[in-house]
């Protein structure tokens, strides 16, 4: 471990002392007595932080408890300092602190990391820390947790805004590259909902961690990132809150096209996935759905718990007579429409917008942006790092298009385009991030929002 100079700019520490009664050790010396407590991440006494006095080699460690003791110090005065990964992964260090020991005494001493205020106060010091926090992310490789520099690392979040009778979506990102050392600072995040952390090396896959800040003005994030494309496996069990097992449960790796059902011991084994920071996801009929979050290293297996909410009350059966429903109503859109926080367009709205292009109906939807390409208009939900391979077409963050329920992956070579006119859409719907989308249409390239569109092409032929 490498130790700080004292002349680190000084954060937040807290010290005292108080006399106590001299127990019968070398006379003309003194006891020092401390605690450590984590202020930053756990709020609970730090373990394994390495104490010593400057200018002397006198060295203590702390236990379990946060706990220290120097002993058989000759009376005066010292300065004390201490440091432990938490402050070598953060950046941030503690000031030395300035001790009077008396002659047969013992002194007590606490120490403490800067809080999160004050590490975001330090870190991003231009945010309003009331309204906004910090997210100091660690991107190492998935393979052998060596740093990796200049890696670009996006946060995705959305927003809900309660109107005049109705709940406006508003999506938001920021994004940073990582330094020499591996970390990457995102600034001006919201702590009151879950930010989406996306990063990606070399031509490995893109990785994703969930983060809430949970009301805190800072938190940390590790980006266990795959440099090539490298496969794991993930295996795991599905329970309820109360430990019982959820058989049946649909289990996917949010952004890949990993998926399985959980036996009906609630097991299951995701194999293929693609190594690096993923999202596992599970789903059941009359529970709301759990999440967990893992590391996929190459070649291994990793083990997850997914614990989802309680169950909600189910129905007697009840006879249903069938009866023909519309178009949208199959394939979803008229559900989702009353229960989901999408945008939805139906035909009355495409009318409304007179669009003569397809991507011109978009102008009618709040937080989308039209992106002139010199013949037309791209569509952009979210700003992120580029990914299409069109120079002409730099940063730009195309959402995934699923048209009749079939992906329609975008050229990358040509300006992006879909073949559709507004005359022939039946309704589109438009989810700004990845977790608002349905999750049969949640892909690892979705990252930048989610395009469904519903044509008359799709419409089942009515048999006479």
């Amino acid at each position: 471990m490498v130790r700080r100079a004292a002349v680190r700019p000084v954060l937040v520490i807290a010290c005292g002392s108080f006399g106590m009664a001299a127990p019968a050790w070398a006379q003309g010396t003194a006891l020092l007595r401390g605690v450590v407590y984590d202020s930053l991440i756990s709020a609970a006494p730090l373990e394994g932080a390495e104490v010593w006095v400057e200018g002397t080699n006198r060295t203590a460690h702390t236990d379990a408890s946060g706990r220290f003791e120097l002993a058989a110090l000759a009376a005066g005065r010292y300065r004390l300092t201490f440091d432990h990964p938490v402050l070598d992964s953060t950046g941030l260090a503690a000031p030395p602190v300035v001790v009077d020991v008396a002659e047969g005494n013992t002194t007590a001493v606490s120490l403490a990391t800067p809080g999160p205020a004050t590490a975001h106060r330090t870190l991003c010091p231009h945010d309003p820390w009331q309204k906004t926090g910090a997210i100091l992310g660690l991107v190492r490789d998935a393979a052998d947790s060596k740093p990796l520099p200049d890696v670009s690392v996006t946060a995705h979040w959305t927003i809900y805004v309660l109107g005049t009778g109705s709940v406006r979506a508003e999506p938001g990102t920021t994004a940073a590259r990582s330094d020499a050392s591996g970390r990457v600072l995102l600034c001006a995040v919201p702590t009151d909902v879950a930010v989406l952390l996306q990063g990606k090396a070399g031509e490995g896959p893109v990785g994703m961690v969930l983060v809430d800040l949970a009301g805190r003005a800072f938190g940390r994030a590790a980006l266990d990132l795959a440099v090539g494309a490298a496969t794991g496996a993930v295996t795991g069990v599905v329970r309820k809150r109360n430990g019982a097992f959820v058989p049946g449960a649909t289990v996917v790796a949010i952004g890949t096209d990993s998926r399985t059902e959980a036996d009906e011991s609630g097991g299951f084994t995701l194999r293929d996935v693609l190594a690096g920071p993923h999202i596992v996801e599970a789903h059941a009929i009359g529970y709301p759905p759990g999440r967990a979050q893992t590391i996929v290293r190459p070649g291994r297996m990793q083990r997850v718990e997914i614990v989802m909410g309680d169950s909600v009350p189910v129905l007697d059966p009840v006879t249903v007579e069938g009866r023909y429903e519309p178009y949208l109503a199959q394939v979803g859109f008229s559900h989702r429409r009353n229960t989901t926080l999408g945008h939805f367009l139906d035909t009355t709205d495409i009318q409304k917008a007179g669009a003569a292009r397809f991507e011109e109906v978009f102008r009618m939807v709040p937080g989308v942006q039209l992106r002139p390409n010199g013949s037309g208009y791209l569509v952009e939900l979210q700003r992120g790092q580029g990914q299409i391979d069109n120079p002409a077409l730099a940063n730009y963050c195309p959402p995934a298009y699923f048209i009749d329920g079939a992906y329609f992956p975008l050229p990358p070579t040509q300006t992006p385009s879909l073949p559709l006119v507004p005359q022939e859409i039946l309704g589109i719907e438009v989810y700004s991030n990845l977790f608002s989308a349905p999750p049969q249409y949640q892909r690892r390239d979705s990252g930048c929002g989610v395009i469904l569109i519903w044509t008359k092409r799709g419409v089942p032929r009515r048999k006479r």
